[in-house]
């Protein structure tokens, strides 16, 4: 049986570089696995506090990219060149604020949305469906086309049915792991790309003050998802 210790050498890591979380290192073997996200892109992070996984989205994007982060709960220390937005990202209004501070539509959105789990299996796979397809309907407003995506799921009897969503809007969707995952978890990524964009959809660029606070952080410095990184 796989033994979960809680400081192994992620957490260490983690500590060491002033990250939130071991999830840092879950998004950047994937931006490095699969080419994501390389400098100057417009990245989009659902469910961005802590802000393990923004960190390193925006340094990956560099000054002249764009990284924007959405959660319910407010970031407290966003990392520096990331926008963060308090919203749901299932409302237009919100969505609306992202296109703005993109100023064009994203390379690359990433998921990092879970649910707090109530102990019903049922009811736990039904709110991660839930979940998923709200970042998919947002990634298709976002998306440009062959733009790519990247969402975490958990591994449960309606796994394929997740999966089969992604790929009919996408040209390939791979299923993985990170080594950073604690042993034992269920957790795993879907890598989509190839993005699909029907014709005639997109974010609005023009709305500045729709609905969603934005916070900048000082020169040197994720709102709550619809739930929680680890």
């Amino acid at each position: 049986m796989a033994r979960y210790l809680p400081h192994d050498s992620y957490y260490r890591k983690a500590r060491a570089r002033g990250l939130p979380s071991r999830a840092a290192f879950k998004i950047e073997e994937l931006l490095a696995r699969f080419r994501l996200a390389p400098p100057g892109s417009r990245v989009v992070d659902l469910g961005c506090a802590p802000g393990g996984w923004l960190s390193v989205l925006a340094r990956a994007v560099g000054p002249k990219g764009r990284a924007v982060g959405v959660d319910l709960a407010f970031c407290p220390n966003p990392p520096a060149g990331a926008v963060t937005l308090i919203g749901d990202i299932r409302d237009a209004a919100v969505r609306a604020r992202v296109g703005a501070e993109l100023g064009a539509m994203a390379d690359l959105v990433t998921s990092d949305l879970a649910p707090k789990l109530s102990g019903i299996p049922e009811r736990d796979e039904a709110r991660l469906l839930e979940l998923a397809a709200s970042a998919l309907d947002f990634a298709q407003a976002a998306l440009k086309p062959g733009g790519a995506m990247v969402v975490k799921l958990f591994m449960g009897e309606r796994f394929g049915e997740v999966v089969a969503r992604f790929k009919a809007h996408f040209e390939s969707a791979e299923v993985t792991r990170t080594r950073a995952t604690r042993p034992g978890s269920s957790e795993l990524y879907l890598v989509a790309r190839g993005f699909r964009a029907a014709p005639g959809r997109g974010v609005p660029c023009d709305v500045r003050d729709a609905g969603a606070k934005a916070h900048r952080p000082a020169a040197g410095g994720k709102g709550r998802r619809p739930e929680a990184e680890s």
